[in-house]
């Protein structure tokens, strides 16, 4: 089978690292990949792996994206696609134009929580909707009445190989423990209340490093200078280490002795929990959106209401305190990501929605 994938750029973040996990174990699986996105530093793997990458600006949340649609459609004939994916709204509407010129079949990913806006129904019409949680799930047909039918669940997956378990991390004696925070440097995603969290947790103790991991959103360059100066405001400047957008999280992530996800709003899944889980290394998340399908509080991690700076530093310190609550925790995590959160078990559930939309 030939897949033609849209996205809108291919630079960090969880839908473009998995679609680059999947591109890769779909390859691996015998099936030709074809991705279109405006590029960015990840195109490098799909080129060391010799999966074809063209370069085409339909990242623009502009009408004039879809003067787009005859390239593509040129393209999936040229290509000789047998289908087309889109991860995203403005590809979603390229894409699915260029199917019906073609006769292509179309399908999508919804990766989250789309406002109630003619420019998000396209992501519904697809031939089949995959969702990647029952909570995206349940908004798709909810409110963009997409009917149930059409939907099939397929969760995010982790490389096992990429992310290997730890079982003993937390065996050894340490003289500080590192607290690590990945995600795009955005208000949404909480690093503001999280610094502000981490100070009532270094006001308990001082044997703390933080990690702030993520790049800047377009747009919010002024957040990074808001940060570090309300790292300095609150005194904890020494402690916290801004580290930008990095490639190897896999060692961050055995380095750091708890993971926060401290987004603000509600997370369509929640990479970097199952990439922390993979790994075997305690989390502390907002109970929102998908994170609530992962992480049942207090078996496999501990749960904070959103936005809620003590709860979410007594969940750290609570996670800090009790060593076999951060074992126990880290334990079950890893064997809920075996069960149901591994690349292979997405690759193989996104392939068969691939071949019942080819009939």
């Amino acid at each position: 089978m030939k897949i033609l994938h849209l996205i809108p750029a291919l630079e960090t973040g969880g839908v473009e690292t998995g679609t680059i996990d999947l591109a890769l174990s779909l390859k691996r699986s015998g099936q030709t990949v074809v991705v279109i996105s405006n590029g960015g530093r990840l195109v490098e793997d799909l080129e060391n792996n010799n999966i074809l990458h063209i370069k085409l600006p339909v990242h623009k949340k502009s009408p004039l994206a879809l003067l787009l649609t005859m390239r593509v459609a040129s393209l999936i004939k040229t290509q000789r696609i047998d289908i087309v994916h889109a991860s995203s709204r403005v590809p979603a509407w390229i894409g699915f134009l260029a199917c019906k010129l073609t006769g292509t079949p179309f399908v999508t990913s919804c990766h989250g929580f789309y406002s109630r806006h003619l420019f998000s129904y396209v992501m519904g019409w697809g031939k089949l909707v995959m969702v990647i949680s029952k909570s995206v799930e349940k908004r798709m047909a909810e409110d963009f009445k997409v009917p149930k039918e059409k939907i099939r669940l397929v969760y995010r997956g982790v490389d096992l190989t990429k992310y290997q378990y730890c079982p003993d991390k937390y065996d050894r004696e340490k003289d500080y423990f590192t607290i690590i925070n990945i995600g795009r440097l955005t208000p949404i995603k909480g690093q503001y209340e999280f610094m502000k969290a981490m100070k009532h947790v270094i006001n308990k103790t001082e044997r703390i490093e933080i990690w702030i991991v993520g790049g800047l959103q377009t747009g919010k360059a002024r957040y990074l200078d808001m940060l570090k100066d309300l790292a300095k405001e609150l005194g904890i400047e020494k402690h916290v280490k801004f580290l930008g957008a990095r490639s190897d999280i896999p060692d961050l992530l055995k380095k750091a002795d708890c993971l926060v996800l401290s987004t603000e709003v509600p997370e369509g899944f929640g990479r970097t929990v199952i990439e922390a889980g993979a790994i075997g290394t305690a989390v502390c998340a907002s109970e929102v959106g998908g994170i609530k399908e992962i992480i049942d509080n207090g078996v496999s991690g501990l749960l904070f209401p959103p936005g809620d700076e003590t709860g979410m530093s007594e969940a750290v310190l609570r996670m800090l305190d009790d060593v076999e609550l951060r074992k126990r925790c880290a334990r079950n995590l890893r064997k809920k990501v075996e069960q149901f959160f591994t690349l292979e078990k997405m690759a193989k559930a996104t392939l068969s929605v691939y071949k019942e939309a080819v009939k």
